[in-house]
């Protein structure tokens, strides 16, 4: 998204598409929905009569579902909050985990504004 320098910040911000989401947030909620569909077809599938259906039907639900549900949740977590919040938050979550390397989260160095050690001894 092009960056107008001149005029405020709030008409820089994405706007919001659906019930507090903005297009990537609607997005990545969908997504992580149809991915929480597979494992609740699961139970469904071993059912007589349902079968390998369950799998997408469950993929389809699940997104309506984490949308609707996810929306109301999302607009109250994300208030009073800067605009990317919500990706800083993923990007730490995925460091923690160890899928994400560009984000420093511990570091003695970093907190003691040094990013080498002090020579003892001598005179600088």
């Amino acid at each position: 998204m092009a960056v107008i320098d001149f005029l405020p910040d709030r008409l820089n911000v994405p706007p919001v598409v659906y019930r507090g989401f903005t297009t990537g947030e609607l997005g990545l909620a969908a997504v992580a929905g149809a991915l929480l569909g597979i494992p609740c077809g699961i139970p469904l599938a071993f059912m007589p009569a349902i079968g390998w259906i369950a799998f997408p039907t469950c993929m389809l639900i699940m997104p309506l579902l984490s949308v609707f549900i996810g929306g109301k949740w999302i607009s109250s977590f994300k208030r009073g909050k800067p605009e990317n919040y919500l990706w800083r938050r993923l990007e730490e979550l995925l460091a923690r985990v160890g899928l994400a390397h560009g984000l420093i989260l511990i570091s003695r160095a970093w907190e003691l504004k040094r990013s080498h050690p002090i020579r003892q001894g001598g005179a600088a």
